[in-house]
């Protein structure tokens, strides 16, 4: 008996490293393809003005599916919805990779993103759902670790991987580990009860307006520099956001099943955590998404030139990562975090400073040559 139990939390564990490997290649998909679209516009010849949809269509996709995890695990449970999550992220990373045109890119980059957008979130659940409490720093610094370890090796992976090979390159380095985990996992993790009941309850005019809400904001924000913030496009998706959070608010809140438990945000420190991780992921994974595109279209770097520079970044989080997982048990939470904080405000105040220093010389370096081909004139 005690044997069977240690294989069994042995298999969990396995299972747990599976799911693991599926969130490193949701996370390192967005950072290699981001590295090489450059490369991907020539290939597929893709107007300028649309490259950015690549991303955005991934991104618009997995930010519809985060919010909608929860309402699938308890009904396919956690070990189906990994697995059928993992395998249309395989599946559709073959699309993409065999994709002729830009059409056929962004069809396949849709799925890929809800696929992706579900095993984010799984793996944070199955650290609550498959261990006890004792394990569960354990199993979140592991859990961590992948996650920061993904946009730490993806710039430089997708540029190497363009540098050297070509571009569906970058989607096909997903088959063969989302294979290996859609087939070992299903023995692995433990099996649980499916509700299958709970989708004749399904809020189906819940989920539109929550895609609607998602969706609308998102592409008024990435249309905003091009059309203005107050253009008559950007300010009908901006109203059509508020106006969809506000039925979808109203109608969730009173749903006996709802697509997204809103009521847990009544709960002070759930709901202040939710607005800190807001902050900072506008910042950390804004300047991750952006800074890609401006090396590449500003600076004119090729692709590894553009990973060797964003593992900079990435390396700092990975360092910082398990330093964190081993403070967290000993200092105060609340002090932690604020630390953490000031030390992110404190480097993207100094960026900031440095970008601005750098403007400001070479603006004053082609003044002054430009004032000495007049006067030699």
């Amino acid at each position: 008996m005690i044997w069977r139990t240690t294989q069994a939390k042995v298999a969990t564990w396995f299972g747990f490293v599976l799911m693991c490997l599926g969130m490193f290649m949701a996370i390192l998909d967005i950072q290699v393809v981001a590295t090489s679209l450059p490369t991907i516009q020539d290939a597929l010849a893709i107007p300028p003005d649309a490259m950015s949809w690549i991303q955005t269509a991934y991104l618009i996709a997995e930010i519809i599916a985060i919010p909608l995890t929860g309402w699938l695990t308890r009904v396919l449970t956690l070990r189906w919805l990994f697995v059928i999550a993992v395998f249309v992220f395989t599946l559709t990373s073959i699309g993409c990779a065999a994709s002729s045109n830009f059409a056929s890119l962004i069809t396949f980059r849709v799925f890929q993103g809800f696929a992706g957008g579900t095993l984010i979130p799984a793996v944070f659940s199955g650290i609550f759902l498959l261990f006890p409490a004792r394990s569960h720093p354990v199993a979140g610094t592991i859990a961590g670790i992948m996650a920061v370890l993904a946009p730490t090796v993806g710039p430089v992976v997708g540029g190497w991987i363009t540098h050297h090979y070509s571009w569906p390159w970058l989607f096909l380095v997903n088959v063969v580990p989302g294979v290996i985990a859609a087939i070992a996992t299903p023995f692995l993790l433990p099996r649980g009860r499916p509700r299958l009941n709970q989708i004749r309850n399904f809020d189906v005019i819940s989920l539109a307006l929550m895609a609607l809400a998602l969706a609308s904001l998102e592409i008024g924000l990435k249309q905003a520099p091009q059309y203005g913030w107050f253009s008559a496009a950007c300010f009908g998706l901006f109203a059509l956001c508020a106006g969809a959070t506000a039925f979808f608010a109203a109608r969730t809140l009173k749903a006996v099943q709802p697509v997204v438990e809103l009521a847990t945000l009544r709960v002070r420190p759930f709901s202040v955590g939710c607005a800190l991780s807001f902050c900072l992921g506008v910042g950390l994974f804004g300047a991750v998404y952006l800074m890609p595109v401006f090396l590449a279209y500003v600076r004119q770097h090729d692709a590894l030139q553009i990973g060797s520079i964003m593992l900079v970044t990435g390396a700092a989080q990975l360092v910082a990562a398990p330093i964190a997982g081993a403070l967290e048990s000993r200092l105060d939470p609340r002090w932690l975090s604020a630390f953490g904080f000031s030390l992110f405000a404190l480097g993207l105040g100094w960026r900031l400073a440095s970008c601005s220093f750098r403007s400001r010389t070479r603006h004053a370096r082609t003044l002054l040559a430009t004032n000495y081909t007049i006067s030699s004139a």
